[in-house]
């Protein structure tokens, strides 16, 4: 396939995690960068994500990403707060002949839950571009699709299957995405449901493994249990206020044949000694009761770097790692049901003691 040509879109938290894979990579070139504020348009995207001059200049102008010539673009703008601004921009993307490969919007992961009209935009963009879109993460993205599909081939029988994601977001430097859009520092009436609407995100991850076990799902149910800080305090993101949400365990099921079959649970906390009586723990768990039963723990963070930003790292990884597949896959949607298992290609090849 030779070497790929690599545009950015959006120089975030994972998006800057991005850029320095991208660069790192003997498969790939970045050739440009997409950013959201003016002061970071004219720059060079190296020196935005820290890493020094790289040669490409960052700019707000949408045009001038369509009009390069790229292989792929890696979306990552915070999508979630406008779901159908980011559709707009990954169609106008796919169309002009780019494949994407997306972290921005989590019911993307499987379009076929948001209904036929986003699929068949999505198709018709593939269509016109001759083109592939991927979205993909690490949580959901990974721990609540690539883990349980791995470990499914291994059962005789699946009676529930529940994937738990259990981090201290304290170090997420994201007030957007802390405060906004997950709720936190609110009123405790002020539930995250209500923020996505009809469509909530874990759903996509759901019928995604309901899809690939061959089941029905008959309904979603969401549960959802707060905490409120007794006294205000900060963390890296900002200011938590007394009487605010510092800690959300929230979940949304599958019902399946009249049981919870499929459970993704969020245990969140903005503070370690928040909701102490909840499970705690820096990663992710799948807990599958059946024939065998199995618990599949994934730690991260375990020599104690800050867990919040090796997460990031690896979604960004894996959706840098996706590109290469992606690239080669016929044109459409190809989720993690359509794409081989996405490898590390290189990651060997790094200097020892490299982040």
């Amino acid at each position: 396939m030779g070497v790929l040509r690599i545009a950015q879109w959006g120089t975030g938290t994972v998006g800057r995690d991005a850029v320095r894979a991208v660069c790192e990579h003997p498969d790939l070139e970045l050739v440009g960068a997409f950013v959201y504020s003016d002061a970071k348009a004219g720059l060079d995207v190296g020196e935005i994500c820290g890493i020094g001059e790289v040669g490409v200049t960052a700019t707000r102008n949408p045009a001038d990403i369509v009009g390069l010539e790229a292989d792929c673009v890696l979306y990552m703008s915070q999508g979630e707060w406008n779901p159908t601004a980011a559709l707009d921009d990954i169609c106008m993307l796919l169309a002009s002949g780019k494949n994407v490969v997306s972290t921005a919007v989590t019911s993307l992961i499987y379009p076929k839950y948001l209904g036929d009209e986003v699929v068949q935009r999505l198709e018709t963009a593939c269509a016109e571009g001759n083109t592939s879109f991927h979205a993909t993460g690490i949580e959901p993205g990974w721990a609540a699709e690539v883990l349980p599909l791995t470990m499914s081939g291994l059962f005789e029988r699946i009676d529930s299957l529940l994937i738990q994601e259990l981090l201290d977001y304290a170090t997420y430097d994201s007030p957007h995405m802390l405060f906004e859009i997950m709720g936190f520092g609110k009123p405790p009436g002020d539930l995250v449901v209500n923020r996505f609407g009809q469509f909530h995100p874990f759903g996509a991850s759901l019928m995604l493994l309901a899809d690939a076990f061959g089941a029905t799902i008959d309904e979603f149910v969401f549960d959802q249990q707060v905490l409120v800080a007794e006294e205000s305090f900060e963390i890296k993101a900002g200011r938590v206020e007394a009487g605010t949400v510092s800690a959300k365990r929230f979940s949304y099921s599958a019902i399946v044949d009249g049981r919870r079959a499929l459970t993704v649970e969020h245990i969140t906390r903005l503070a370690p000694d928040q909701a102490p009586d909840w499970p705690t723990g820096r990663g992710w768990k799948v807990t599958v009761e059946g024939r065998p039963s199995m618990v599949l723990e994934a730690r991260i963070a375990v020599h104690g770097e800050d867990q919040n930003d090796q997460g990031c790292l690896g979604a960004a990884m894996h959706a840098v790692h996706a590109i290469a597949p992606v690239c080669a896959a016929a044109p459409g949607i190809r989720t993690f049901l359509d794409l081989p298992i996405i490898s590390g290609r290189h990651v060997l090849a790094r200097p020892a003691g490299g982040r």
